[in-house]
């Protein structure tokens, strides 16, 4: 599965844009704001229904524009192709479209189109708050496990409705043990379901994990995760006993304190928190070791090789690690790949020993993109 054309019309910096791409490698490079970003986010908008951060289509059109449009052509297989269509109009928002059939619920395109980013902004998993790898966990999970979104869905709503209560109860001084019950129960039962599957994630992901972190530096440092949560067998008399023990610290707090929207994934390198103590080079080695075991999960777990979006990663990576990455993209990684860099020269020499996937090049200046040479490996 991988994107050969892509069709871009009044989205960000082009008013017109169209490229074909190889199902192996593509290099985007130019300077900062050239708009090679932009590309990478228009795959992303085809593959999940939105770009990097929920809500950006209003900054995503152009001034004046009356819509944007984001096209591209699926190749699955050789004789089958997929027509996905992104239309934003202000005035009636969002559209995603299947060989032009528009989708009843954006929700039943996630999960057709497996894709993993690594961002600048991705330290944000080391650097932020734990809301931030949590998010990080359920959308990594949701995307092989629709039922695990579905449990997520469920949860977060029982916990509003819940907080809604509590907040409810402060307000006019009242309280009502039995409407507080029938939200308990079901947060429990979703709650137990999200950190069962939380629990079985982080086993069959840290090996996988520790595995790239060594490729692409050594076996000198050790890496760990650790999943922290406020529960120990998981049951749900465990649920009822806490959510009953926290009730005059919710009181008080006016929400929920004891749940899985409390967990968090402690990183940690020879023993040494990740965020207090690693250089700024073992933070981002650290990040892209995280998302190629995710990779390669999502692809154990789909039916097709997910497609690997890599924004700006070089910078403040030496290039015994950027050679390593690139064997790892040349030999592990099944997927399209899409990658992005300030420096031309230096992502050939990155990609110059790649062996077995094509590469091609393309060049941004300012809204402009010529497309370069397909090399076929050394």
């Amino acid at each position: 599965m991988f994107f050969s054309d892509l069709q871009l019309s009044w989205f960000r910096n082009y008013e017109s844009l169209s490229l074909q791409f190889v199902d192996g490698i593509n290099c985007l490079t130019g300077n900062n704001g050239a708009g090679k970003t932009n590309v990478l986010e228009a795959v992303h908008y085809l593959a999940l229904t939105r770009g990097w951060a929920r809500s950006t289509e209003k900054y995503s059109i152009q001034e004046h524009a009356p819509y944007f449009m984001i096209e591209g052509q699926l190749q699955n297989g050789e004789e089958r192709s997929l027509h996905i269509q992104c239309n934003y109009m202000p005035s009636k928002g969002k559209k995603m479209l299947l060989d032009k059939k528009p989708l009843a619920r954006l929700s039943e395109h996630i999960g057709r189109i497996p894709l993993v980013t690594v961002l600048p902004n991705d330290t944000q998993l080391i650097h932020g708050s734990p809301s931030v790898r949590r998010k990080f966990m359920d959308g990594f999970i949701s995307q092989y496990s629709p039922d695990y979104l579905r449990q997520l869905i469920r949860y977060d709503h029982a916990l509003s409705q819940r907080n809604a209560l509590l907040a409810l109860f402060a307000e006019r001084g009242g309280w009502d043990a039995e409407q507080l019950a029938l939200w308990n129960e079901q947060l429990a039962a979703s709650g137990c379901f999200i950190l069962n599957a939380r629990r079985e994630f982080i086993k069959a992901y840290t090996p996988i994990f520790e595995s790239y972190f060594h490729q692409i530096v050594s076996k000198k440092e050790t890496p760990t995760l650790e999943l922290k949560t406020q529960f120990g067998e998981n049951s749900l008399a465990e649920w009822e006993q806490l959510l009953q023990a926290s009730r005059d610290r919710d009181r008080l707090a006016h929400r929920t304190t004891v749940g899985t929207h409390k967990d968090d994934l402690v990183f940690q390198i020879d023993g040494q928190g990740v965020k207090n103590f690693g250089s700024q080079g073992q933070q981002k080695t650290f990040v892209i070791a995280l998302k190629l075991a995710q990779y390669e999960i999502l692809a154990s777990r789909s039916s097709a090789a997910p497609v690997l979006l890599l924004d700006d990663i070089f910078d403040k990576l030496d290039m015994h690690r950027l050679q390593a990455i690139a064997g790892i993209l040349d030999q592990q990684v099944a997927g399209q790949v899409f990658v992005t860099d300030t420096s031309p020269e230096r992502t050939q020499i990155v990609f110059n020993a790649v062996k077995t996937r094509k590469v091609k090049y393309f060049r941004v200046d300012a809204g402009l993109i010529a497309e370069g040479p397909v090399t076929e490996g050394a």
